[in-house]
């Protein structure tokens, strides 16, 4: 027998939990790029070695998709708290000084 208990003749067998985490964490990765554009993000850099680095957080990614899973985790988000420009201020009311005929010598 060369096919696997439970697959049906042609299919080509049932796949792994492995095979399927890989197709999963893939079909998951484009959608997030579809979404996302990388290239806006100040934070992504493509490095020399061919993986990727948060510029935040200081950390090393294999993949697209590791460093998208890393943008919604604790670490970055805290670290974008920390990063992000304080809150402006509502706009106080601007006092207009009255100018007056007289001169002062």
């Amino acid at each position: 027998m060369d096919r696997e208990w439970g697959s049906k003749p042609g299919s080509g067998g049932a796949a792994s939990a492995q095979n399927e985490a890989i197709d999963r964490r893939e079909r998951l990765r484009r959608l997030a790029l579809e979404t996302i554009d990388l290239a806006k993000d100040p934070y992504f850099m493509h490095n020399h070695l061919g993986s990727y680095e948060c510029k935040l957080c200081l950390t090393l990614h294999n993949n697209e998709g590791n460093y998208l899973a890393h943008t919604q985790e604790k670490r970055h988000q805290t670290n974008l708290a920390k990063d992000a420009p304080a809150q402006p201020q509502p706009n106080k009311r601007k006092v207009n000084v009255r100018k007056t005929g007289a001169k002062l010598d």
